[in-house]
């Protein structure tokens, strides 16, 4: 029942526009995955990745290798935050977003898809805080209304967990291919 569960989740993601591949993970995957991505957090700016420690608490996971055709994602997929919770920069997924903070004096382009904020009065002089980057879970509405799963996740690998996934899987490094994971579970 499980194995129809999965394969039926793989053939539907198989047909979504810009997917290239759909692999279920192996343990072997998910143990290199968590500790590629705990070596992250010792970097200069942390890369914390919430969404792929959510994705790998699931009965199943999957990667998804995919090019610029694929859709965008719901909601961003990199957060620049602190340990206090503010946002301090976050990625632009649609075009009207990019245009609202163009010409804000508060805020400017660490690339074109991703924007910082720059501190307000009321944070000035404050106790410093921590800054990391923030990789949290993202939805994957695509499987959310299917029989048989439930709990469905999405997240992004940081830099090394994608290079891993393509290398794995025979995939070159282009950044025009890129690789999502998405987990779910088969039981309530």
């Amino acid at each position: 029942m499980e194995k129809m569960v999965v394969e039926n989740a793989m053939k539907i993601i198989k047909k979504l526009k810009g997917v290239l591949d759909v692999q279920e993970l192996s343990e072997e995957d998910k143990k290199a995955l968590l500790e590629i991505e705990s070596n992250r957090k010792g970097d200069m700016i942390p890369v914390v990745n919430t969404g792929l420690e959510e994705c790998m608490k699931k009965d199943f996971y999957l990667a998804v290798l995919k090019n610029m055709e694929f859709r965008s994602p719901p909601i961003p997929t990199v957060l620049l935050v602190t340990d206090k919770g503010r946002i301090l920069g976050k990625e632009l997924i649609l075009p009207h977003e990019k245009e609202k903070y163009q010409n804000r004096k508060d805020a400017y382009f660490l690339s074109p898809e991703f924007v910082i904020f720059k501190p307000d009065e009321s944070t000035r002089g404050m106790q410093k805080e921590k800054e990391f980057f923030l990789l949290p879970p993202v939805p994957f509405p695509e499987l959310e209304d299917i029989a048989g799963i439930f709990d469905v996740v999405s997240c992004s690998p940081s830099t090394e967990g994608d290079s891993y996934l393509k290398d794995k899987y025979g995939y070159p490094q282009d950044p025009h291919i890129a690789t999502i994971l998405v987990g779910f579970s088969s039981k309530r």
